[in-house]
């Protein structure tokens, strides 16, 4: 009987595989034939996002980039950045579990700064603690807020604020009863976000790598192959593959 399970999961990670590198060739060849069929001289990038963007159902609200395995992400960044705002996504999330970006926040600004000065007044960076309207204007322009998150914005998160909640308690700072959703949502840096609508995973696996599942119950995940250099035309595909999707709610 152990044989038997043992070469089942043998062939069902072979056929992941071979689903994975044609999907990789798929979206290879996908890239290719977009560059014949536009030229790269025909518009501008900007141009070419939205009218890819156009032809749409619908956009993501909150897209969360999940470098699962990716290193070297700080570009990585600038470039989603500035198509996000060009398509007015409101929401972006970066997750490192590894805690590189969180840690080279001011490295990333520089870059932004540098590489798409134009896209700086449209930034709207997220800190703990820190209130801003639910749809992502602040100001009379609006702004895509950007939040960088790492290991401690997951579980130990929700560890941490447990050990408080229960220290206020016992040192009669909070009753008991008062501790509900309201609460909890005021404390999370996570407070007024919408939940993601979308997740891009830079991994082998398709693995959340440590976003909290409650945040995640209704986002669509895809996978990004490692290897592979994401583009605008990259990045438009997967949007596009995202606006065929209907979301039924469990129903």
């Amino acid at each position: 009987m152990f044989t038997v399970f043992r070469t089942l999961l043998i062939l069902t990670h072979f056929f992941c595989d071979v689903f994975t590198a044609v999907s990789n060739c798929y979206m290879f060849l996908h890239r290719k034939c977009i560059e014949i069929w536009y030229g790269e001289n025909l518009r501008t990038e900007v141009e070419w996002l939205v009218r890819a963007a156009s032809r749409m159902k619908k956009l993501p609200r909150h897209i969360v980039i999940i470098f699962g395995a990716k290193e070297d992400t700080i570009l990585d960044c600038v470039q989603i950045i500035g198509w996000c705002i060009t398509l007015g996504i409101p929401y972006i999330s970066f997750v490192d579990i590894s805690g590189f970006l969180v840690r080279n926040e001011s490295f990333l600004k520089y870059e932004i700064a540098k590489r798409r000065p134009d896209v700086l007044e449209h930034i709207s960076w997220s800190k703990p603690n820190v209130g801003f309207t639910q749809n992502g204007v602040t100001g009379t322009k609006p702004k895509t807020r950007i939040s960088l998150l790492s290991a401690s914005n997951g579980k130990e998160e929700i560890v941490t604020l447990t050990k408080k909640l229960a220290e206020a308690v016992v040192t009669g700072t909070i009753k008991s009863e008062e501790i509900d959703t309201d609460l909890l949502n005021e404390k999370l840096n996570s407070r007024g976000v919408p939940d993601p609508d979308l997740g891009l995973i830079y991994g082998r696996v398709c693995s959340t790598y440590g976003v909290l599942p409650w945040q995640t119950r209704v986002t669509e995940f895809l996978t990004l192959p490692l290897y592979v250099s994401l583009s605008a035309r990259d990045f438009v595909y997967l949007l596009e593959q995202y606006s065929k999707y209907e979301q039924r709610y469990g129903k």
